[in-house]
């Protein structure tokens, strides 16, 4: 008897369970697209070789539930274009099922039928025929017209839809020809442009397409003794990305547990895509090549507390390669010289280098080089942050330029005691602020 009550229970949850994705999918299998492709022209042919290196990229975010969306970039027959996407997408994010840009092999009905469900797709100009991109694609261009993207799957349908995908685009000439996104035609809309904070008295002319999302933690007030800076650094910094058009979310001085609930709700905003910034100030210190930030209230009496007591800098990194967004920034100006570290055999003064690969699309920076200790400084801010303050908000400049300058100021009034650090696997384009126009 109690056999037959089991086999019946597992029978009627399998029902349950197909009735309920039955439900879910009903509609996307009914629905038809919105138009047929069949006889649009092919104004593309696929081609290889093209090398990336010394090109300018131009960088944009390709969102859920939205038909084409305009790229910004114009291109005419003969040019050669290379697309890099990264991302995550989904049809049933409640089921946690998802998707990168090279899409599935099948699923239910989609806007192309010849192309991967929820696989990331182009086109050139309103009426081109469309061809999948998957992570990454190489075609020239034998029309002329704006290069549009979308996400395979029923357009403006499903509307619990999640995710987006950070795509790059390269042209073989000295840069791409950007012009002002136009409506690509029939049942779709232009991605929008974001603009600057409304708070912000004196606004900056932020990138033109992404979302910004940040995490700052600043911690000052140790049992062992406050630090002067952090505190000032956190919020400075945070009153500035909110500037420069971030969604910030700000902690200070935040024990072991708000650490790590922060790290965990910034990981769930980074699904929605675009670009991650991490900031901490505070004390940190490396043991057997790790690298932990200390919260204001951990009691480390020996080398084997920290691991349970401190908060692995591979728990960010960790979730910035789930969400699989286009750009993670992550700032360490935790390079402070500290008595946590003092007697422990194997640790070392400063942090270790944590490689940037292990996150594609990834930039780390420290406040000095590894194993050294950086300057907590006499003003309000530290020497490292009093600068990167400065040049963040510098139009025109790339990220990576950004960073070199801030090395050069240090370096310069420190007389080369004091040399910043970063490591960067972003092969990418992107700027905090845009040039004047």
């Amino acid at each position: 008897m109690g056999s037959n009550k089991t086999f019946q229970y597992w029978v009627w949850r399998s029902v349950l369970c197909s009735l309920i994705m039955g439900f879910l999918t009903m509609g996307c299998s009914q629905f038809p697209p919105s138009r047929s492709y069949e006889q649009d022209p092919i104004n593309y042919e696929p081609t290889t070789g093209l090398n990336i290196q010394q090109l300018q990229g131009h960088t944009v975010t390709i969102q859920a539930n939205q038909s084409w969306q305009s790229s910004g970039v114009h291109v005419a027959p003969g040019v050669r274009i290379k697309i890099l996407a990264m991302g995550k997408w989904s049809l049933a994010p409640a089921f946690n099922v998802w998707s990168g840009p090279e899409g599935l092999p099948s699923g239910p009905d989609k806007e192309v039928p010849w192309i991967n469900s929820n696989a990331l797709m182009g086109k050139i100009g309103t009426e081109g025929k469309p061809f999948e991109i998957g992570p990454a694609c190489e075609i020239k261009a034998t029309g002329t017209g704006g290069l549009y993207f979308a996400i395979n799957d029923p357009f403006d349908w499903v509307k619990d839809n999640a995710g987006s995908m950070q795509v790059t685009v390269y042209t073989d000439g000295t840069t791409p020809s950007l012009v002002k996104p136009i409506s690509p035609g029939r049942g779709s809309s232009p991605l929008p442009f974001s603009s600057p904070p409304s708070e912000s008295p004196t606004p900056l002319r932020v990138t033109e397409v992404g979302k910004r999302t940040a995490l700052v933690i600043g911690n000052a007030q140790y049992e062992i003794g406050a630090l002067k800076n952090p505190a000032n650094d956190a919020q400075d910094m945070a009153t500035t990305l909110k500037r420069l058009g971030f969604d910030v979310t700000f902690t200070l001085n935040a024990g072991q547990e708000q650490m790590e609930q922060a790290i965990s709700d910034f990981g769930r905003k980074l699904y929605q895509g675009g670009v991650g910034l991490f900031y901490y100030a505070g004390h940190g210190v490396q043991v057997n090549g790790e690298n932990y930030l200390i919260p204001v209230n951990a009691n480390i009496e020996s080398e084997s507390d920290v691991r349970y007591k401190a908060v692995n800098i591979g728990q960010v990194l960790g979730k910035m390669g789930e969400a699989r967004n286009g750009l993670n920034i992550v700032i360490l100006d935790a390079c402070r010289d500290n008595s946590f570290a003092k007697g422990f055999r194997s640790a070392s003064r400063g942090l270790a280098v944590v490689s940037s690969s292990a996150v594609k699309g990834t930039l780390i920076a420290y406040a000095t080089s590894p194993g050294k200790v950086a300057s907590d400084g006499e003003d309000r801010n530290g020497l490292y942050t009093k600068y990167l303050l400065a040049h963040l908000q510098t139009p025109g400049i790339p990220v990576e330029q950004v960073f070199k300058r801030v090395l050069q100021e240090v370096e310069r009034e420190t007389q080369g005691k004091q040399s910043p650090w970063t490591s960067s696997s972003f092969s990418g384009d992107f700027y905090f602020v845009l040039p004047s126009p």
